[in-house]
């Protein structure tokens, strides 16, 4: 407690804005020990900080300040080492971090004798502002928080693209035999703009009666007033410009939305059916693709219609499209209309949105497995008798690479139907039939990697463990040791491990990837004392591809066998080897020892 009464009188404290500001107002050097509440001041320098007050007395103050709650020290917040500054008359001339003491005693004295000399600092800045060796370090700090923000950000928008992505496929498939179309509401309207009953319009009645026989099932007309949010959602993948003519066209009152399957096609549509897809493919579609929308648009579209049976078209020289357009005369009086011209339907994605992007598969024949394709191009925007001035011009594109052709008045503009706007019409107009029939779960990401290597000497845990978690264990590996690829593997599994005793060095490693499913499954195998571990997804994941790469085989029992017999051959060979240089050498010695004897037999007889 005498120690903290001490320190207080040695330095001022300071804790509010109130405190700081009488601070920054008194006269002279002061250097104030800048902190923050969590690390606290830095005691260590109090005695060099004494020293430096005995030698010099009045000509330095200090202060200790908590940065907590003062508005102009919060950038030193987050920093634990200490943070010195020098202020004089109300202005930082100076600033040091860290806890250097010779450093810290040399730059105080030197900014004392500069105060007593009358000279001028280096610099004069705020307190709340940035020294330049500061604003160098918070640039880069700066640089690479925005790094991290612009990769997470990144990383959070490929994560969702490809949620949504894996949902439009996923619906794409469930619906390639389903499509949508929806009546323009003036389609239920006499001339004089009163309500009319379905049955009284030609353009439902040649759809339900010519169009849709034997070629489309109505599953359900849903009656609807659509409103701007509503189309908007449904052209999120049309690819179509959203104007206040479409808009007007499709809000002006009540309509019909339906529902449509599709049937077998005419038998001379180009695309087969049932849909074959590639060898390999996993899931195939009852129907292709896009083909569902591309067989409505040729029968909306086409002067020649594959119809089914006995279906006859209403007129052998229009197409359903030119005969049914809506030309809106403007209300005088009402200064917000404007004039317009909207044909009868719309089909998903939008190619015919009003009469400035008609379609047009006009003509159509097939001929050395080309189709040639009549598209207009409009000459005049004029209509005279309900008629409109077009060129026309051949195309002859491949059969399998058959497309939807629009015009517009700059000219044609080639468009692949895509399926990807019906899901979203779908989900618009007929959600709940969606959550009903086609519910979809997003799929949850599976469980991380971990992986693991033991000794040879923990085989029986490790293979104990295994038998306990088989759902967590994705790799087993036995290797001769560990150096891959240069190492074997034996074993893929534990019990193949234990077939194989007989070849086992006692220098086997096991390598052992699993998914972390829970975290017993992962203490379980942490417990056993792996001489490694790794947590890290991308690590395991490299791990795999080193230890367990595609097409690698175990070593198979009889190459063991074999390699068993060979080291036995080997031996077998240097024993005899051995055997024959030791009897040779026993024969040497024999030898000299018998030659030896004889040698001294002579001797004695001699004597």
């Amino acid at each position: 407690m005498a120690r903290r009464k001490e320190q207080i009188q040695f330095q001022v404290e300071v804790e509010t804005e109130d405190e700081w500001r009488q601070l920054l107002s008194r006269k002279g050097l002061i250097l104030a020990d800048v902190y923050s509440e969590w690390c606290g001041p830095c005691i260590a320098m109090v005695s060099t900080l004494r020293n430096v007050k005995l030698e010099f007395g009045e000509a330095i103050n200090y202060a200790v300040v908590k940065n907590n709650y003062i508005a102009d020290l919060e950038r030193f917040r987050d920093r634990s080492e200490p943070v010195w500054m020098f202020i004089q008359n109300g202005k930082m001339v100076n600033l040091l971090l860290g806890a250097n003491c010779p450093q810290i005693r040399k730059l105080l004295t030197s900014e004392i004798k500069r105060v007593l000399n009358d000279e001028e600092p280096g610099m004069m800045l705020d307190a709340s502002a940035r020294t330049p060796e500061e604003e160098v370090e918070w640039q880069k700090k700066e640089a690479v928080r925005k790094a991290i923000e612009e990769f997470e950000r990144a990383k959070a928008e490929a994560e969702q693209r490809e949620k949504y992505e894996a949902f439009l496929a996923q619906m794409i498939f469930e619906l390639s035999e389903a499509t949508a179309l929806v009546f323009y509401p003036w389609v239920f309207k006499d001339e004089e703009g009163r309500h009319r009953d379905k049955y009284q319009s030609p353009p439902y009645l040649e759809l339900i009666n010519t169009l849709f026989k034997q070629n489309y099932d109505v599953l359900e007309e849903l009656r609807v007033q659509l409103n701007e949010e509503m189309i908007e959602s449904m052209f999120v993948e049309s690819n179509v410009e959203i104007t206040k003519e479409l808009v007007a066209g499709l809000t002006d009152g009540r309509t019909i939305a339906m529902r449509l399957k599709g049937r077998r096609p005419h038998p001379n549509w180009p695309v087969p059916y049932p849909f074959e897809c590639p060898k390999g493919t996993k899931r195939c579609p009852t129907r292709a693709i896009n083909d569902v929308e591309d067989y409505l648009i040729h029968l909306l579209t086409s002067t020649t219609p594959l119809l089914q049976a006995n279906a006859v078209p209403f007129s052998p020289n229009e197409s359903y499209m030119d005969r049914h357009v809506y030309v809106h005369e403007p209300d005088p009086e009402d200064e917000e209309d404007f004039p317009r011209i909207h044909p009868a339907v719309w089909v998903p994605p939008q190619v015919f949105s009003d009469f400035r992007t008609l379609t047009l598969l006009s003509h159509q024949t097939v001929q050395n497995d080309h189709l040639n394709i009549f598209v207009g191009h409009l000459t005049d925007r004029k209509r005279s008798d309900s008629k409109i001035l077009i060129n026309f011009e051949k195309l002859s594109l491949p059969i399998d690479s058959f497309v939807v052709i629009v015009i517009r008045l700059c000219g044609y503009v080639f468009t692949i139907l895509q399926a990807r706007s019906k899901v979203h019409v779908y989900t618009t107009l007929f959600s709940a039939y969606m959550e009903l029939v086609h519910p979809y779960e997003e799929p949850v990401p599976p469980p991380p990697f971990c992986a693991f290597k033991f000794q040879y000497s923990k085989f029986p845990v490790v293979r104990d463990t295994c038998a306990i978690y088989p759902d967590a264990v994705e790799y087993f590996g036995a290797f001769e040791f560990d150096n891959p690829p240069i190492a074997r593997r034996m074993a893929s599994s534990p019990e193949d491990f234990e077939r194989k005793a007989r070849f086992q060095t006692g220098a086997e490693i096991f390598v052992i990837i699993i998914r972390r499913i829970s975290e017993d499954a992962f203490l379980s195998f942490a417990s056993i004392e792996p001489y490694f571990i790794t947590e890290d997804d991308e690590k395991a994941q490299a791990m795999i591809d080193e230890y367990f790469p595609e097409g690698a085989e175990d070593i198979s029992l009889e190459m063991l066998e074999e390699e068993e017999e060979e080291e036995e051959e080997e031996e077998e060979e240097e024993e005899e080897e051995e055997m024959g240089e030791k009897m040779h050498y026993y024969e040497e010695d024999d030898v000299e020892i018998k030659d030896e004897n004889r040698e001294e037999f002579a001797t004695y007889s001699f004597v």
